[in-house]
């Protein structure tokens, strides 16, 4: 089901909008491994790793959740998670092999329609954004696995850096789903941005729709993916989003809905 919640009249064409994704869940299926928990095989990875990675997830996922903890509270329980998350695949993961093992072993797979919208949006020359809080190893292999790591799409998400094989300490900025925004963008590719007139979104949690900054709202469609098998938290979605796709929503539908705006 499409739900339609926008007055918004964006006059496209191939030159003058730029597409931001999400990654898990957005442009992966709602039943594929995340690009954390693809890490989560046993085949490659110690058992104790896999328990304490599910335990952090048990704690802290349904605070990511929770619409009643305040933002800037949820931003603290999520630095917390992101960065005991990533010293545990430092300590366990070890190398650049195992993580690139998970990847092409792991169930991490396209939401259906995705890998020819990416190509689509390829050939027309039209910027891709891929804004993650995942990992961005994983999203780059999984790319470069299905030919779909195009130059018109650059990944802003947490890079593990190596030397030779094995993993370096993490030093970066974390990034995770209470903070990315598209001001963390090398310049260059806010250049890019600031040469379109419009966006489009897509995103399966509510945090998605604070990558673009408000005051890009009104030239911006923010398509949210809604995967809860309840209705409890369609009324949030409905509020955040211009136009909420639900069920078995695939970017056939996205693609439909920027072929008549």
């Amino acid at each position: 089901m499409i739900y339609n919640n926008t007055s918004k009249n964006l006059n496209l064409n191939n030159d003058n909008f730029a597409v931001i994704l999400d990654f898990d869940c957005t442009i992966t299926s709602p039943d594929s491994a995340n690009s954390w928990s693809v890490l989560e095989n046993p085949a490659y990875v110690s058992l104790d790793f896999i328990k304490k990675s599910r335990e952090l997830a048990n704690f802290y996922y349904p605070i990511e959740l929770d619409f009643s903890i305040p933002h800037k509270t949820k931003i603290k329980y999520m630095e917390e998670w992101y960065y005991k998350n990533m010293d545990l695949i430092i300590e366990y993961v070890h190398t650049r092999s195992c993580l690139v093992n998970c990847v092409k072993n792991g169930n991490i797979k396209f939401r259906n329609g995705c890998k020819d919208f990416l190509k689509n949006l390829y050939k027309l020359n039209i910027p891709v954004i891929i804004a993650s809080a995942g990992i961005g190893n994983v999203i780059e292999e999984f790319l470069k696995l299905n030919n779909c790591l195009y130059e018109n799409i650059f990944i802003m998400s947490n890079f593990i850096q190596f030397e030779n094989d094995n993993m370096l300490p993490f030093n970066s900025h974390m990034i995770h789903s209470s903070n990315k925004n598209l001001n963390q963008l090398p310049i260059y590719w806010q250049e890019i941005l600031k040469q379109k007139k419009y966006y489009i979104l897509c995103g399966d949690v509510v945090q998605d729709t604070y990558i673009i900054n408000k005051d890009d709202f009104s030239h911006s469609l923010l398509i949210g993916f809604f995967n809860d098998k309840t209705d409890e938290n369609l009324g949030h979605y409905l509020q955040n989003f211009d136009i909420v796709l639900t069920e078995n929503s695939s970017f056939y539908d996205v693609s439909n809905i920027i072929n008549t705006i």
